[in-house]
């Protein structure tokens, strides 16, 4: 596709985003479909100024990373119930009147996990107290119905925060999750870990530089579980490959990472997003920069 005066634009917004897959994976899709478009990544430090910079350079919509899923809230001027409820937001919609806010990390890492397995009524363990672990937890009563999540960190501040405010959201939502959602260190992980259906980890470690670290040894890994994790460099991390050796069925980061990115070019463009083509890109580039 040629870059002309009819180009749509679209961006990652963030700091740092040079490091971003999305341009690789957006504009294969835009390829693919034939739209006229193009998607680049803008390194910012100030969201109010980007926001206004969005709508005053007709920019069709954004995906938006670290540190800014948050206080962006504040700038646009609709949002949708999953992205409040979460409290965070990764995709912006230029309707062209209007910035809409929307949350595809939790369509993302809820669909990633029901490609592979049943959650209603299993039990899930989430590792991490962080942004994404916020994301998965609001998916998982969402979109579907566990019986049991328990949030798994060795910060107690961070998780009971965590807790406390995924209760209190779903709450003023009309739904409790009070009696659902348990918050444990690794000891207390240690006693139930038999009990529990679905692993996710959902906090960095194990990312590219440090590969050989895992949030969990082989010790702690149960046998024959769901195991997923959200890291997607390197493509199959320890912690994954530990899980395989205890005949754990294993998804892999790179899911979450394309199904969010597709329900952001459906949100973007109402069309049906080629996600094997996005796949086959970021899989083609990962492998290029690597090699590099």
């Amino acid at each position: 596709m040629k870059i002309n005066a009819s180009t749509d634009v679209y961006c990652i917004i963030g700091n740092p985003v040079r490091h971003s897959f999305s341009p690789f994976i957006h504009n294969a899709a835009f390829r693919k479909l034939k739209i006229n478009a193009v998607y680049v990544a803008f390194e910012i430090k100030n969201i109010k100024e980007a926001v206004k910079g969005i709508k005053s350079l007709g920019i069709k919509g954004a995906s938006v990373t670290i540190p800014f899923k948050t206080e962006i809230i504040e700038y646009v001027d609709e949002i949708s119930d999953i992205a409040n409820l979460i409290g965070a937001v990764n995709t912006i919609i230029n309707t062209g009147e209007r910035l809409v806010a929307d949350n595809t990390d939790a369509f993302g890492f809820y669909q990633s996990l029901k490609n592979y397995t049943q959650i209603t009524e299993r039990k899930v363990a989430i590792f991490g107290s962080g942004g994404s672990a916020r994301a998965g937890i609001f998916s998982l009563f969402y979109y579907d119905n566990p019986c049991q999540v328990y949030l798994v960190a060795r910060n107690t501040n961070a998780r009971e925060k965590l807790k406390k405010e995924i209760t209190r959201n779903f709450k003023s939502f009309g739904k409790n999750v009070e009696n659902k959602l348990f918050s444990l260190g690794f000891e207390e992980w240690k006693k139930i870990k038999d009990e529990v259906d679905i692993l996710v980890n959902t906090t960095p470690v194990g990312m590219t530089p440090d590969v050989s670290s895992s949030i969990l040894t082989k010790e702690d890994m149960p046998q024959n579980k769901v195991v997923m994790d959200i890291v997607y460099n390197p493509f199959c991390t320890t912690f994954l490959k530990i899980a395989k050796e205890k005949n754990c069925k294993i998804i892999y980061g790179m899911d979450m990472l394309i199904l969010q990115a597709a329900k952001q070019f459906e949100l973007w463009t109402n069309k049906k997003a080629p996600i094997s083509v996005m796949k086959k890109s970021f899989l083609k580039n990962k492998r290029s920069i690597e090699n590099s």
